[in-house]
Protein backbone atom coordinates (compact mmCIF):
# COMPACT_ATOMS: atom_id res chain seq x y z
CA UNK A 1 0.00 0.00 0.00
CA UNK A 2 2.88 2.39 0.76
CA UNK A 3 4.25 1.91 -2.75
CA UNK A 4 0.89 2.91 -4.21
CA UNK A 5 0.68 5.95 -1.93
CA UNK A 6 4.18 7.00 -2.97
CA UNK A 7 3.17 6.73 -6.62
CA UNK A 8 0.05 8.82 -5.98
CA UNK A 9 2.09 11.33 -4.01
CA UNK A 10 4.54 11.76 -6.89
CA UNK A 11 1.66 12.24 -9.30
CA UNK A 12 -0.01 14.71 -6.92
CA UNK A 13 3.15 16.82 -6.73
CA UNK A 14 3.48 16.75 -10.51
CA UNK A 15 -0.15 17.82 -10.93
CA UNK A 16 0.36 20.63 -8.42
CA UNK A 17 3.34 21.91 -10.41
CA UNK A 18 1.40 21.60 -13.66
CA UNK A 19 -1.47 23.60 -12.19
CA UNK A 20 1.02 26.26 -11.16
CA UNK A 21 2.43 26.39 -14.70
CA UNK A 22 -1.05 26.70 -16.22
CA UNK A 23 -1.96 29.46 -13.77
CA UNK A 24 1.25 31.28 -14.71
CA UNK A 25 0.23 31.04 -18.37
CA UNK A 26 -3.14 32.56 -17.50
CA UNK A 27 -1.55 35.46 -15.63
CA UNK A 28 1.30 36.20 -18.06
CA UNK A 29 -0.63 35.45 -21.20
CA UNK A 30 -0.07 32.77 -23.81
CA UNK A 31 1.89 35.03 -26.15
CA UNK A 32 4.48 35.55 -23.41
CA UNK A 33 4.98 31.78 -23.20
CA UNK A 34 8.60 31.00 -23.95
CA UNK A 35 10.58 27.86 -24.77
CA UNK A 36 11.01 26.99 -21.08
CA UNK A 37 7.27 26.85 -20.49
CA UNK A 38 6.74 24.89 -23.71
CA UNK A 39 9.40 22.38 -22.65
CA UNK A 40 7.76 21.98 -19.25
CA UNK A 41 4.37 21.55 -20.88
CA UNK A 42 5.73 18.84 -23.16
CA UNK A 43 7.39 17.11 -20.20
CA UNK A 44 4.12 17.05 -18.24
CA UNK A 45 2.32 15.74 -21.32
CA UNK A 46 4.74 12.81 -21.62
CA UNK A 47 4.58 12.06 -17.89
CA UNK A 48 0.78 12.00 -17.87
CA UNK A 49 0.75 9.70 -20.91
CA UNK A 50 3.01 7.27 -19.02
CA UNK A 51 0.78 7.34 -15.94
CA UNK A 52 -2.35 6.57 -17.93
CA UNK A 53 -3.98 10.02 -17.93
CA UNK A 54 -4.23 10.19 -21.69
CA UNK A 55 -7.18 12.59 -21.74
CA UNK A 56 -5.22 15.20 -19.77
CA UNK A 57 -2.09 14.57 -21.85
CA UNK A 58 -4.12 15.11 -25.02
CA UNK A 59 -5.43 18.44 -23.70
CA UNK A 60 -1.89 19.54 -22.87
CA UNK A 61 -0.56 18.42 -26.26
CA UNK A 62 -3.30 20.41 -27.98
CA UNK A 63 -2.45 23.45 -25.84
CA UNK A 64 1.25 23.10 -26.71
CA UNK A 65 0.45 22.90 -30.39
CA UNK A 66 -1.85 25.94 -30.34
CA UNK A 67 0.64 28.04 -28.39
CA UNK A 68 3.37 27.21 -30.93
CA UNK A 69 1.08 28.17 -33.82
CA UNK A 70 -0.01 31.33 -32.00
CA UNK A 71 -3.61 30.19 -32.48
CA UNK A 72 -6.31 32.47 -31.06
CA UNK A 73 -8.19 29.42 -29.74
CA UNK A 74 -5.30 28.65 -27.37
CA UNK A 75 -7.01 30.52 -24.52
CA UNK A 76 -10.03 28.21 -24.65
CA UNK A 77 -7.72 25.22 -24.88
CA UNK A 78 -5.88 26.48 -21.80
CA UNK A 79 -9.14 26.60 -19.85
CA UNK A 80 -10.04 23.07 -20.96
CA UNK A 81 -6.58 21.86 -19.95
CA UNK A 82 -6.96 23.46 -16.52
CA UNK A 83 -10.35 21.79 -16.10
CA UNK A 84 -8.94 18.40 -17.11
CA UNK A 85 -6.04 18.76 -14.65
CA UNK A 86 -8.37 19.70 -11.79
CA UNK A 87 -10.66 16.81 -12.61
CA UNK A 88 -7.70 14.42 -12.60
CA UNK A 89 -6.65 15.79 -9.22
CA UNK A 90 -10.15 15.17 -7.81
CA UNK A 91 -10.26 11.64 -9.21
CA UNK A 92 -6.84 10.92 -7.79
CA UNK A 93 -7.96 12.17 -4.38
CA UNK A 94 -11.04 9.96 -4.49
CA UNK A 95 -8.97 6.93 -5.43
CA UNK A 96 -6.49 7.51 -2.58
CA UNK A 97 -9.26 8.04 -0.03
CA UNK A 98 -11.09 4.96 -1.29
CA UNK A 99 -7.96 2.87 -0.88
CA UNK A 100 -7.33 4.19 2.61
CA UNK A 101 -10.95 3.52 3.58
CA UNK A 102 -10.75 -0.05 2.29
CA UNK A 103 -7.50 -0.58 4.21
CA UNK A 104 -9.10 0.76 7.40
CA UNK A 105 -12.10 -1.54 6.96
CA UNK A 106 -9.81 -4.52 6.40
CA UNK A 107 -7.90 -3.63 9.56
CA UNK A 108 -11.17 -3.41 11.52
CA UNK A 109 -12.23 -6.81 10.16
CA UNK A 110 -8.88 -8.29 11.18
CA UNK A 111 -9.23 -6.78 14.66
CA UNK A 112 -12.79 -8.12 14.96
CA UNK A 113 -11.62 -11.59 13.87
CA UNK A 114 -8.77 -11.50 16.36
CA UNK A 115 -11.12 -10.37 19.13
CA UNK A 116 -13.58 -13.15 18.28
CA UNK A 117 -10.74 -15.67 18.31
CA UNK A 118 -9.56 -14.46 21.71
CA UNK A 119 -13.14 -14.56 23.02
CA UNK A 120 -13.51 -18.07 21.63
CA UNK A 121 -10.37 -19.15 23.48
CA UNK A 122 -11.60 -17.64 26.74
CA UNK A 123 -14.94 -19.44 26.30
CA UNK A 124 -13.05 -22.73 25.90
CA UNK A 125 -11.02 -21.97 29.03
CA UNK A 126 -14.21 -21.19 30.96
CA UNK A 127 -15.69 -24.45 29.73
CA UNK A 128 -12.57 -26.31 30.95
CA UNK A 129 -12.87 -24.66 34.36
CA UNK A 130 -16.53 -25.67 34.64
CA UNK A 131 -15.66 -29.29 33.77
CA UNK A 132 -12.95 -29.31 36.40
CA UNK A 133 -15.42 -28.00 39.04
CA UNK A 134 -17.94 -30.68 38.09
CA UNK A 135 -15.29 -33.39 38.37
CA UNK A 136 -14.15 -32.06 41.74
CA UNK A 137 -17.73 -32.08 43.04
CA UNK A 138 -18.34 -35.64 41.89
Amino acid sequence: MNEVLTEFEELRISIERLRSLLETLVVRGLRACGPDELTQLKSYTEQLERTGAGHVAAALAELHERIERDDRAAAGTLLRAQTAVRLLERLLTLRVVSGQYAAALAMLDDDADAAAEVKGMSDVEEGDEEEEKEEAEA
